[in-house]
């Protein structure tokens, strides 16, 4: 069986009026990339920073490598790496200093090059903070989150406001931390990013978990199924998918079938490239947008605000 790292219990946190964290239950397993992913505003950062011991439940329980959050906090403390969502250091020194500057808070003397090294930062170590690109800063942020050597890390919302490239070179660190033996808990309002690093996620909405399961369950649940996309369309090809699809959907010159069972998919393939005609054939793969989408009634956008 997975050895749990982080147990939390019907967790509740209210503001008067407003209940920011309500009801929540989850588990996550040592080893593992475990995302809460939703909008903002939807207490991913609550839950988090309650487990991170910087807010108090209102209700609920949550223990945190067999530490209670309430009661333990200097023990939890001790172990945890964080990178919160604001993350900053100081503009004026060096990549090197800013680390160091955390390692003596910690009273810890790590081997600062290998630390460095992990991450792809030592040929940066002498460069001022404020001279790095953007993904470089978070390097630096997940850098001195490991400083003294924790065996879970947090990571709020790691690659917000970064270029595309900066963010995939994000997500490589991140399953560098993997790798290296640690568990992270990732929160994120990027569904391809919830898809292409975790493990297992909790869709969060409202302040409530409505769904969670790994990846694969997730968009096998909610995903919609698998689409084939055929224009134009004639009578031949109309048979195939109504003889093989679940659902078919007709617009305009083109035909769509949708698929809960890769067998199926794979046979309607087969049957359609067997005909004369031309034709175009589109193949769209559910993912966590498509999960997110039916859960919640609508899309995040790149702020992280519900459309």
């Amino acid at each position: 069986m997975s050895e749990e790292v982080i147990c939390v219990e019907n967790l509740v946190k209210k503001y008067k009026p407003v209940i920011a964290v309500h009801d929540v239950s989850f588990t996550v397993n040592k080893g593992e990339i475990f995302s809460l992913v939703g909008p903002n505003g939807a207490g991913k950062t609550t839950t988090v920073e309650i487990l991170e011991c910087l807010r108090a439940p209102t209700s609920g329980k949550a223990s945190v490598l067999g530490y209670d959050v309430t009661r333990e906090e200097d023990e939890i403390k001790k172990r945890i790496g964080v990178m919160p969502q604001d993350f900053n250091a100081f503009e004026r020194l060096t990549v090197r200093e800013n680390v160091e500057l955390i390692a003596s808070i910690y009273q810890v003397n790590p081997d600062l090059r290998s630390v460095l090294e992990e991450l792809g930062m030592w040929e940066a170590r002498d460069r001022h903070f404020e001279s790095l690109s953007g993904g470089m800063k978070r390097r630096v942020g997940i850098c001195m989150a490991l400083i003294n050597d924790p065996v879970l890390l947090f990571l709020d919302e790691p690659t917000t406001g970064l270029d595309p490239q900066a963010r995939k070179e994000t997500w490589e660190v991140i399953r560098r931390l993997k790798s290296m033996g640690k568990t992270v808990v990732l929160t994120s309002h990027y569904m391809e990013e919830v898809e292409q690093l975790s493990d297992r996620a909790a869709v969060m909405f409202g302040g409530e978990i409505i769904a969670q399961g790994s990846i694969d369950e997730l968009i096998s649940a909610y995903g919609g199924g698998i689409r084939i996309r055929v224009s134009p369309c004639n009578e031949e090809i109309e048979t195939i998918l109504m003889e093989t699809a679940q659902r078919v959907i007709t617009e305009d010159s083109a035909m769509e079938g949708v698929f809960q069972e890769r067998t199926q998919v794979a046979k309607t393939l087969a049957a359609l490239y067997q005909l004369d005609e031309k034709y175009r054939l589109d193949i769209v793969e559910p993912s966590m947008d498509n999960v997110f989408s039916r859960l919640a009634g609508g899309r995040v956008d790149e702020r992280g605000e519900l459309i």
